[in-house]
């Protein structure tokens, strides 16, 4: 019983790797309508310097786009960000939540947010001055770190 168990899983195993390939490519609409969207909404004259498309098994596949500025965004399956990174520059106001704005704005003026990561359990940005804040759900801080 074990050893077809242990066979099982190591099968299980192989078919992840050779099923879970990378695509790079440059044509857009290899992105999910809804990603599209995003980017030119939210980018001011983005152009897509490439687009990885990263295959898993179980979870589908993800997204993460690379504009010619640098700004790097993912996306999940259906095309829903899950993480915006502007490097050094700004993430633009219209996807941060608005409590997000406010506590920034209010214990940290004068900084600016340069990345935004969503996930099942809540928001979480990054600072110019690379801290890090964690929000819940429900906009409650969850936790500071430097």
């Amino acid at each position: 019983m074990k050893k077809i168990l242990s066979l099982v899983v190591m099968a299980l195993i192989a078919i992840q790797f050779t099923s879970a390939k990378d695509v790079v490519t440059k044509d857009e609409m290899q992105l999910p309508l809804a990603a599209r969207n995003f980017i030119n909404q939210h980018f001011t004259k983005p152009q897509i310097s490439y687009i990885k498309i990263e295959s898993e098994l179980l979870k589908g596949k993800k997204y993460e786009a690379v504009l010619t500025s640098g700004v790097e965004i993912e996306f999940d399956s259906k095309g829903e960000w899950t993480d915006v990174d502007c490097k050094r520059g700004t993430v633009p106001a219209s996807i941060i939540p608005e409590y997000v704005k406010e506590y920034v704005k209010t214990n940290f003026s004068g900084q600016t947010i340069t990345q935004i990561e969503r996930d099942r359990h809540g928001i979480e940005v990054e600072l110019n001055n690379d801290l890090s804040i964690k929000f819940d759900k429900k906009g409650q801080l969850r936790e500071l770190d430097d």
